[in-house]
């Protein structure tokens, strides 16, 4: 990929058609080795085009616009409206498990990055 990124940099640069030795010298100067084989292969697939690199652009991109591209719709939502107030305080049990489950998991990491329950100016002494 590397080679046809410098291939297609040295094109936007002015140069029509680049040598290996244009992508070689291009990847060397941000300090990438390029890859014999891929750049063979990148030149030989390019001899292969009945017409020009552009063209070959252009015609790619036409066959492209035909492939929807448009994003679907977000996921929906999870339809639970009003369920937990239809049961008359059934979210105040779950926060105090989630309450709970930070207390505990603060204590098991040694308040590592505090939120304990003394702060640093109650500990030192005057």
């Amino acid at each position: 990929m590397k080679e046809v990124v410098a291939f297609m940099l040295a094109r936007l640069g002015g140069n029509e058609k680049p040598s290996k030795e244009d992508i070689t010298s291009i990847l060397d100067s941000v300090g990438i080795k390029p890859d014999t084989d891929k750049l063979d292969a990148l030149f030989a697939d390019i001899d292969k085009l009945g017409c020009s690199v552009d063209e070959a652009i252009k015609n790619g991109m036409d066959k492209l616009a035909v492939i929807p591209s448009g994003g679907g719709g977000g996921g929906g939502g999870s339809g639970d409206g009003d369920a937990g107030g239809a049961t008359g305080g059934g979210d105040d049990k779950k926060e105090e498990e989630s309450e709970s489950e930070s207390k505990s998991s603060s204590k098991a990491g040694g308040n590592l990055f505090g939120g304990g329950d003394t702060s640093s100016d109650e500990d030192s002494s005057d």
